[in-house]
């Protein structure tokens, strides 16, 4: 339990110093309220410690009594209290030991009488157990002085308190703080802050329950003993060298024996945690504890040290306060970090010492905490593809259209890292190209490389080529690489969507593959030209007794199946006409006609149009059941036998 700051100086200083204690006289009054109520103290309350870190600066109370507590008839509590005194006044009062004198009144200050030894009110934690309701006001004065010389007294005037004893209240809700949610696993150094107080506030706020406190990590952080009433204090005490996260629940226990509970969580460490950032970036290392509190003691001094372990464990200081700018040293930052920066650790001291730094009188060292930097490039990948021979309007950066063989199609790409300060080597770009494409040529920064310099890789299935360009490396120095290749387009038989995706890959700082893809992109290859065939159509066999009728296709002549083929990757359409000619007719009444919207017409030598197409909608020709071409058999009776016949089929562009 820290309640003032140790003093390591020699018998003969406590010798020198005894005589420059100063006498303390009674302070005026002045009212201060409680529970709404206005109070009269006995003696004016101390202002709160001037702390830096864990150094008090002034006297005070680290934990001042709480502004008002509810209870029943019967039902004990202790008012927890925790004075110190600053640095200053502790080397010059060695041998000083606290007193505790606890004062009551019962009519909101007018009058003040001393609570009596057997009573507990020489205790720094007074019990107070009630015999009747009503509220009764305490405040205490914590005097610092040896049995000799009783005369020379410090004291420290707590803030007034209000006890409140009243009909049970039953509470709904707990709210759990800790004064500080970080402390120091250190004990040795007077400078080291290892506890914090936990207080819980009960909804509503007169709730008369028992609250006790509890901790899921006792090796990190538990409670300190009450070693005047028994039990435990709402002080939290960090263990030698722990470190964590401890949970404290606060639990009220109802007067109806309903409970209800609440919970803060504390950190437990050596003062400082480990950074991690991205390389470039500034690293803070920043000492936890407040750091608000200045030293206005012109006879003594703080100084800051900052220390910087390099990875075989070499030791160098890197910063020192000087004078009272101590402050700005309450942390460390390393303004622009390189991988050389990773695994290196650091380490503050503090040391507190008298007349200009002659006498040390307490020192604080925190712990080694560990840089690591982080090799996260951040490389992008923008470009185009251009058909130089080909374009009708349609073409984008990410897509050609109607890319045929023998066209020159160039390839364009930057490829940058936003991560100024990562390191990649051995990179390559990719650049997946169609199966038979041609390389031309390779520009690497405006460069060209020898055919030796980059290299095309077919893969397994014979449907896709790799364009490996090498030695495309990024550091502090190599933000971005262009990439430029001309090639020519070749193997292509019939239309088809090819699509691919360049990529980079290289090795971070430590050896792992980093790897980053582009947009996709696509290239519609066409073979240029115009195809048709054409299906036989079969009539099946047709009775010889039947005369005057139309006879259909067999059914898979008819749609979905299509009766004519048609593949036009022509770059440059026009508009089309399709016509049908029968060059030799059928003998024996037997008459091909061609059907369209229940109309007819008999096929003959002449050309009849069966379709017309735009400039851009050519497409394969189906018929249903009932249209298309159709066999008639008149009056006169065929006689048995195969027929067939030829038809000639004419694709014609028209104007």
């Amino acid at each position: 339990m820290k309640k003032s700051i140790r003093g390591k100086l020699y018998l003969f200083l406590l010798a020198t110093l005894i005589f420059c204690t100063f006498i303390s006289f009674k302070g005026n009054s002045l009212t201060v309220k409680a529970d709404d109520e206005t109070v009269t103290p006995y003696e004016t309350p101390n202002s709160d410690p001037i702390v830096f870190l864990g150094i008090w600066f002034t006297n005070g109370y680290s934990l001042q009594p709480e502004t008002d507590y509810y209870t029943q008839v019967g039902q004990s509590i202790v008012v927890h209290t925790s004075p110190g005194r600053s640095i200053w006044t502790t080397m010059m009062g060695l041998a000083d030991s606290p007193h505790y004198r606890w004062y009551k009144s019962t009519d909101s200050g007018k009058n003040w009488s001393e609570v009596s030894e057997s009573d507990g009110g020489h205790r720094m934690n007074f019990p107070i157990t009630p015999t009747e309701t009503g509220t009764t006001w305490y405040q205490l004065d914590t005097q610092y002085y040896t049995l000799i010389t009783p005369w020379a007294k410090t004291h420290i005037y707590s803030k007034v308190t209000a006890v409140h004893v009243k009909d049970a209240v039953n509470a709904t809700s707990l709210k759990v703080s800790a004064d500080d949610n970080y402390i120091y696993n250190e004990s040795d150094s007077d400078l080291a802050q290892n506890y914090t107080f936990i207080h819980a506030y009960p909804t509503p706020s007169d709730a008369t329950g028992k609250i006790t406190y509890s901790v899921d990590k006792p090796e990190i952080a538990d409670f300190a003993a009450d070693s005047e009433n028994g039990g435990t204090t709402n002080e939290l005490v960090a263990k030698d060298g722990a470190t964590g996260t401890v949970r404290v629940t606060a639990t009220m226990e109802n007067p109806n024996g309903s409970e209800t509970s609440g919970y803060v969580d504390v950190k437990v460490g050596g003062g400082l945690d480990d950074q991690t950032v991205d390389v470039g970036d500034p690293a803070t290392f920043s000492m936890h504890g407040n750091i608000d509190g200045t030293n206005s003691n012109t006879n003594g001094s703080i100084q800051i040290k900052w220390y910087k372990y390099d990875k075989d464990g070499n030791q160098t200081t890197v910063a020192t306060s000087s004078g009272s700018n101590y402050k700005d040293y309450a942390d460390y930052t390393i303004p622009k970090t390189t991988m050389d920066d990773d695994g290196t650790q650091y380490q503050a001291k503090i040391t507190v010492s008298l007349l200009g730094g002659l006498i040390q009188t307490d020192s604080l060292t925190t712990n080694k905490a560990t840089l690591t930097v982080k090799n996260e490039p951040k490389v992008s990948i923008t470009g185009k593809a251009v058909n130089n021979t080909y374009d009708d309007g349609s073409n984008t950066s990410n897509t050609l259209n109607k890319v045929t063989n023998k066209d020159d199609v160039s390839y364009e790409y930057d490829i940058k890292d936003s991560k100024k300060q990562s390191v990649l080597d051995g990179g390559s770009f990719v650049i997946p190209l169609h199966n038979g494409t041609t390389v031309n040529s390779v520009e690497l920064d405006g460069s060209s490389l020898a055919s030796s310099e980059y290299t095309v890789i077919s893969d397994s299935d014979g449907k896709k080529d790799y364009l490996v360009v090498n030695d495309i490396n990024f550091d502090a120095d190599t933000q971005s690489h262009s990439v430029k290749v001309d090639t020519t387009v070749s193997g292509i038989t019939d239309k088809e969507q090819f699509d691919y995706t360049p990529y980079y890959y290289g090795n971070d700082y430590s050896g792992t593959v980093y790897k980053t893809e582009a947009d996709k992109y696509t290239i519609n290859y066409v073979n240029d030209s115009f195809n048709a065939s054409v299906d036989d159509i079969d009539f099946g066999t047709i009775a010889s007794s039947e005369t005057n009728t139309l006879y259909y296709r067999q059914e898979d002549n008819n749609l979905p199946n299509n009766t004519i083929d048609i593949s036009d990757q022509r770059r440059d359409k026009k508009p089309m006409k399709v016509f049908v000619a029968q060059p030799e007719a059928l003998t024996n009444g037997m008459v091909l006609r061609y059907y369209q919207n229940g109309n007819y017409t008999n096929l003959s030598s002449s050309d009849v149009l069966i379709k017309s197409f735009g400039q851009d909608d050519t497409a394969s020709i189906g018929w249903k059941k009932d249209e298309g071409i159709l066999l008639y058999v008149g009056n006169t009776t065929p006689l048995a036998g195969k027929y067939t016949t030829q038809l000639n089929w004419t694709f014609e562009d028209s104007v």
